[in-house]
């Protein structure tokens, strides 16, 4: 089984890799979620998305420096976390 992702979610994935992500696909989901990987500087996180409907689900993106971690669930919120996306990371 290959990844499938909706419209939505492929959109955030073009956003991702847009915006210089590195976005690792794996070969196999675990249970019935492809966890991809997100990597960009000093950014890492995962992108959950359902393996069943390709739907986006959450994304959990972590800044190095300071380990602070902003999660959001659903597309609107995932696109929504994205927009506020400072290029180098949230200042505590």
């Amino acid at each position: 089984m290959t990844l499938q992702p909706n419209r939505t979610a492929l959109q955030i994935i073009n956003r991702l890799r847009k915006d210089g992500f590195t976005v690792n696909v794996p070969d196999e989901p675990y249970r019935r979620i492809y966890q991809l990987r997100l990597s960009r500087g000093m950014y890492f996180g995962t992108l959950d998305v359902s393996a069943d409907k390709g739907r986006a689900l959450r994304i959990s993106l972590t800044w190095q420096p300071n380990s602070s971690t902003r999660t959001a669930a659903g597309g609107s919120h995932i696109i929504g976390l994205l927009n506020c996306l400072p290029e180098h990371g949230w200042a505590n």
